[in-house]
């Protein structure tokens, strides 16, 4: 099932990862970075889904790219 990111809050200092937070994209077995945002994602099965993310995440979704670009796309005036 395909999501789009709906929205990406990203923190002003990275956090340890915990054993009630981890990583959503890795997991804790496979992910020992530091958290960076949360990113609020939308799918055909729920509206919201919340994931907590590190910074290669972030670097690397090549979704990532295309929703900050579509944020600093210019609005048009009505």
């Amino acid at each position: 099932m395909k999501s789009h990111i709906v929205q990406i809050v990203r923190w002003g200092s990275p956090q340890p990862q915990r054993s009630d937070t981890v990583c959503s994209a890795h997991g804790k077995r496979t992910c020992a970075r530091d958290l960076v945002a949360d990113v609020v994602l939308h799918d055909a099965g729920s509206p919201r889904v919340h994931w907590t993310v590190c910074r290669h995440w972030l670097d690397h979704e090549p979704d990532v790219a295309a929703y900050d670009a579509s944020r600093e796309a210019p609005r048009p005036e009505s």
